[in-house]
């Protein structure tokens, strides 16, 4: 019984909180981001090496601070022969500095894998990556924001052992949903 009372006491100031701010004053529940991603890698063979493409990061807030977040994004390079294309999904936690605000600023960091694939050949070669950033979302509307993500490291361990760094920026919509 003393435990019963014990547990009740401590949840008593998280249960009042949680009911005092409405969801919708905390953020939305789930975010979707649509970015169009350009990355700039010049550092392999002394070329030009930059990729274009897309990519969906879908979020979940779990707090109004703190989420977690997945990327998926697909990039091609066309500036050589034979081209290559990219595709990476990783997922980590992300901090929203200022989730109330019309501006919202926000850091995070990935893990996970990439794909690499070229044109005419039907080698596949897996390799992990690291990726982190900072951005930022203004909100047009309760449900609709411009996303800037203007400093991202990519960072790919390859093959030989040694790690091939990237810098990308990408913008694009959010789409926010609410509980």
């Amino acid at each position: 019984m003393n435990w019963f009372l014990i547990a009740v006491l401590l949840a008593l100031p998280s249960l009042a909180y949680s009911q005092a701010i409405p969801f919708d004053q905390r953020g939305p529940l789930i975010s979707i981001t649509d970015s169009a991603v350009y990355v700039f890698n010049d550092a392999q063979y002394g070329h030009n090496r930059s990729l274009w493409g897309w990519s969906v990061v879908p979020e979940i807030n779990l707090t109004k601070h703190f989420g977690m977040q997945a990327d998926f994004a697909s990039l091609y390079m066309r500036s050589v022969y034979p081209g290559q294309s990219r595709f990476i999904m990783a997922a980590g936690p992300r901090w929203n500095f200022a989730p109330r605000s019309k501006v919202i600023p926000f850091v995070f960091a990935e893990g996970g894998e990439m794909r690499l694939t070229a044109q005419r050949t039907l080698l596949r070669d897996w390799n992990p990556v690291s990726k982190g950033g900072f951005g930022f979302e203004y909100r047009v509307s309760r449900s609709i924001a411009l996303t800037l993500v203007p400093g991202e490291y990519l960072g790919q361990y390859q093959d030989d052992g040694s790690w091939n760094h990237s810098f990308t920026t990408r913008g694009g919509i959010t789409f926010n949903l609410y509980r």
